[in-house]
């Protein structure tokens, strides 16, 4: 082989060589395109899914807090009506006093109040108690309550349950709409029948019952 033909041969082997660099270069070049394509869309994909999480979480706060808000409301609502049913059925305890309730004089029913709170205080007692009952300045006044009548209890709670007790009115008065204080002259024990603390007790039953008739048509 001349020197000619030596040179020709190498021409050819090297554009051969070139041409082969070119198409696994433009190869490569074409798959780096695609690949960035396909990382594109995926990035692209991830965005739009995240959007539409945070979109759709958006939208679930949004709900929560409208439902949130709304049962508060509610409550609100609920509240301030109890709590004026509650004030107005404190209210319509003055008309006891005059009227009675259910064919019961109002001096009938704090009797029956210092002989409950009594018992509650004596049962137990082996040597008796003694027991001054409080009243408010208006059922004092009034002389609901009178020497004759603690007598009469007195003896129905001797006679009913063999309990001791000595009763007396104190000339300590409460705040109160109605009903009765009951306490050892110690003071160590008392019992509180009011008709504010018998509401106050009876609170979680009356609101039952205020909800049901209120808000529920029963």
């Amino acid at each position: 082989m001349g020197a000619k033909e030596m040179v020709e041969r190498i021409k050819d082997e090297a554009s051969e060589e070139r041409e082969r660099i070119i198409s696994e270069a433009k190869e490569n070049a074409n798959k780096k395109v695609e690949e960035a394509r396909a990382e594109l869309e995926r990035q692209k994909k991830l965005f739009v899914d995240a959007e539409e999480r945070k979109g759709a979480e958006e939208k679930d706060r949004i709900i929560r807090a409208a439902r949130q808000n709304a049962r508060k409301l509610r409550w609100t609502a609920e509240e301030e009506m109890i709590e004026k049913a509650l004030e107005a059925a404190l209210g319509r305890m003055k008309g006891v006093k005059s009227e009675g309730f259910k064919g019961t004089s109002y001096p009938e029913i704090l009797a029956g109040l210092i002989k409950e709170s009594a018992l509650s205080i004596a049962t137990g007692s082996s040597a008796g108690e003694d027991v001054e009952v409080l009243l408010s300045e208006e059922d004092a006044a009034a002389s609901y309550v009178d020497p004759a009548m603690l007598t009469n209890v007195t003896t129905e709670i001797s006679h009913d349950s063999g309990v001791e007790v000595q009763l007396s009115l104190s000339d300590e008065r409460v705040n109160s709409a109605g009903g009765v204080i009951v306490r050892r002259k110690d003071g160590k024990i008392e019992v509180n029948n009011t008709f504010e603390q018998r509401m106050t007790r009876l609170s979680t039953s009356l609101r039952e019952e205020i909800v049901k008739t209120l808000f529920t048509g029963k």
